[in-house]
């Protein structure tokens, strides 16, 4: 056999990112390259079926990259949740049926090969660090997603940090606020005033003392979310500018707590609430700095996400390189 194809076979791996609606898959070479691309909708409607996604997901990315499946060394997969290290299975409350599913050995099984399985937020984090904004150098560095929800990746010493059941990370928890309200047990106090929702409520309360903005004509007698503000934060709105102002400012005492207690050098923010980016990362950085340990707070750079939607597959992947690494 020739030095080419038997560098390749020791270098190839599939990530998996398993979404709410969507499953990626691609297969992943071990310097980032990544050689293929795969969107398959996830079934969710039970855990069997979503399983044969998986499995299809895998096999379809193989087959794109025109690539032998015997030249695949292992899977890593991303869950949208927590994957109990003790347990070995994965708890993901958007996925109906998915309590503690063994999805490592079972995914392992039907396709013959080492599966590594992660919560998506940490391998989002590798991601980041390996072929992001960390560009491979960065050893302390948190990735803060926002979206629907909110949930960090954390990376200490060059490595990442699950918590004793896979839950660390879980930054919507964190309190911001001062007087409780029902709504911080069900989604926690950070997420409840800083996510996509968030921004959404603080929206509908605004629009009482200001009824002709620019967000209630993109609205259009639909409900109003986090990408109607958006847009007319865009197009100059100045309701739309402080509904986003307040949410960032919010994030921003989230994130000055998290810096003050892990002082990494690189925050990133990511999910769908960083693509409205400078408008509501200005206030996110203000109040950091202002509520955050000064030392801590002047050095970290917070900077937006650069992977977009390959950042589930790259982490997956590169998690499941680390995991062959420490396995040999």
């Amino acid at each position: 056999m020739h030095s080419g194809s038997h560098r390749t076979k020791g270098s190839l791996v599939i990530g998996l990112d398993l979404g709410g609606t969507k499953i990626a898959a691609g297969v992943v070479a071990s310097t980032g390259k990544l050689l293929s691309s795969i969107r398959l909708p996830t079934p969710a409607s039970g855990v069997r079926r979503d399983l044969g996604a998986l499995h299809d997901a895998a096999r379809a990315a193989a087959v794109a990259a025109q690539v032998p499946w015997r030249t695949i060394r292992a899977i890593g997969v991303g869950v949208p949740g927590a994957f109990d290290p003790q347990t070995g299975t994965v708890w993901a409350p958007n996925l109906p049926g998915w309590k503690k599913v063994p999805l490592g050995r079972e995914l392992g099984r039907a396709l013959n090969h080492p599966v590594f399985v992660e919560g998506d937020r940490n391998v989002q984090a590798l991601a980041e660090a390996w072929r992001g904004a960390g560009g491979g150098r960065v050893l302390n560095m948190v990735f803060l997603t926002v979206g629907t929800g909110i949930g960090a990746g954390l990376i200490l010493d060059g490595r990442l940090v699950p918590g004793t059941r896979g839950v660390a990370g879980a930054a919507g928890w964190m309190a911001v606020e001062g007087i409780w309200r029902p709504i911080y047990g069900r989604v926690g106090c950070l997420e409840a005033e800083g996510a996509g929702p968030a921004v959404a409520r603080l929206a509908q309360m605004k629009l009482r003392s200001s009824p002709s903005s620019l967000i209630r004509k993109l609205a259009a007698n639909r409900p109003i979310t986090a990408e109607a503000v958006a847009e007319a934060a865009r197009g100059g709105d100045q309701t739309a500018r402080n509904v986003l102002k307040e949410a960032g400012a919010n994030l921003g005492r989230g994130v000055a707590s998290i810096v003050s207690l892990l002082n990494p050098e690189l925050v990133v923010i990511g999910g769908g609430l960083a693509g409205v980016g400078e408008l509501i990362l200005a206030p996110l950085r203000r109040a950091a700095l202002q509520w955050g340990q000064p030392l801590a707070s002047r050095q970290v750079r917070i900077v937006r996400s650069r992977l977009g939607g390959d950042a589930g597959v790259l982490g997956a992947a590169r998690y499941a390189f680390i995991q062959l690494e420490e396995k040999n």
